[in-house]
């Protein structure tokens, strides 16, 4: 019995560790990237830190940012696991450290939000296919992932002894992702807005959207993106090419109905 006890102490211990180290490397990454850190918590499934002042990091930065747990995880992992080895009868428990760390890796580098992998995703199809498309993408697929979560840790809690880490990973997931839309919009703006600050504005390319007159205000803000510039441009009832800056179609935005279409006088 005690020793059962002890074994249980032992692995949250290494638990613990494997999420401290993880978390600790994004705080770290985001000090010294020029992040700031608001509130690092305890959470039922370990730690969570929130962050602010991303959006005005380049993007390889929040990349940094976003991969820096997952990486402390594998460094960690490897020192253990050779540490281990090294030795001549062994260290069971660091081997055991480094199991857990892949597996916090592993896990953390699913593709669904609010997890780190779902960051580097989400990142990447904001600046491929519009951030307010990227928003609807991730949080479908962060649905049917938890799901699927779900499901599989029902068979492990059924097949492998009561285990129902799989369970509560699948559920924390899926409350989170019906929490993340407002969050989403709110990063939308920051974004858009950070993009008018001139030491960031200077280092964001101009990427070229091509209209038809047909398109409507609310189609074309699903263009905007967090690292560029977007500029639009149309043929106007066959007549010479319309031009509309991002700055101007969001003031279009407050002015007109989201679902008219984009007319001449609103471009620049």
């Amino acid at each position: 019995m005690i020793a059962s006890i002890l074994s249980v102490l032992q692995t949250a211990a290494l638990v613990l560790c494997a999420l401290f180290l993880h978390e600790y490397a994004h705080v770290f990454a985001v000090n010294y990237l020029g992040g700031r850190v608001e509130k690092v918590g305890v959470f039922p499934l370990g730690f969570a830190a929130r962050f602010r002042g991303l959006e005005g990091l380049l993007a390889w930065e929040r990349y940094v940012i976003y991969g820096a747990g997952s990486l402390a995880n594998v460094l960690g992992a490897a020192w253990a696991f050779s540490v281990s080895r090294i030795s001549y009868f062994g260290v069971p428990w660091l081997e055991d450290f480094a199991f857990y760390s892949i597996v916090l890796c592993v896990f953390n580098l699913l593709p669904i939000l609010p997890l780190d992998g779902g960051r580097i995703l989400h990142q990447f199809l904001s600046n491929r296919i519009g951030i307010l498309r990227a928003n609807r993408v991730m949080l479908k697929l962060g649905a049917i992932i938890s799901i699927l979560l779900i499901v599989i840790g029902i068979v492990q809690v059924v097949l492998f002894n009561y285990n129902i880490t799989l369970l509560c990973a699948g559920v924390y997931i899926k409350r989170q992702n019906k929490t993340m839309l407002p969050t989403l919009q709110m990063e939308f703006f920051r974004f858009l807005e950070a993009k008018k600050k001139p030491a960031r504005a200077r280092l964001m390319p101009i990427k070229i959207v091509k209209l038809s007159h047909e398109t409507t205000v609310k189609q074309a803000l699903n263009y905007l993106t967090i690292d560029h510039f977007t500029e639009f441009e149309w043929n106007f009832e066959n007549k010479e090419e319309c031009f509309l800056t991002e700055e101007a179609l969001l003031e279009s935005v407050l002015a007109v109905d989201a679902d008219a279409n984009l007319l001449p006088h609103n471009s620049l």
